[in-house]
């Protein structure tokens, strides 16, 4: 019995040696960044100094990509092609397709021929 404690406190020390010979964090390094990080994180959104009391900073809300594409959808009660979405959002076409099928899969849009969409 008492070989396999000297065993394993061997093998931690080994592991605990290896770890920090070769520079690889731990959990609780990495709980440490984590918690640096949110700290970080509320001093950047805390209140700048100079700024009035009171007074409330707006913030423009970003669209998704799916929410763009779907408006470009709907502004074509006709229904549009793959091109004219490409060239009014600017996306690439492998993150077209995706949001594409995305919205079509939750029933957001309807596919009414090969490379035509209709917002349903």
């Amino acid at each position: 019995m008492t070989e396999n404690t000297e065993l394993g406190t061997n093998w931690e020390g080994f592991v605990k040696m290896l770890l920090h010979r070769l520079d690889i964090p731990t959990k609780e390094d990495i709980n440490n960044l984590h918690d640096r990080l949110d700290k970080l994180e509320q001093l950047i959104y805390q209140k700048q100094p100079g700024t009035k009391r009171g007074t409330r900073q707006r913030s423009t809300k970003r669209k998704s990509a799916s929410a763009i594409v779907l408006e470009v959808i709907a502004n074509h009660p006709d229904g549009t092609n793959f091109k004219t979405i490409k060239a009014a959002t600017g996306f690439d076409d492998k993150k077209l397709r995706n949001i594409i099928f995305r919205l079509d899969k939750i029933g957001k849009i309807k596919r009414v021929t090969r490379g035509i969409y209709k917002k349903i």
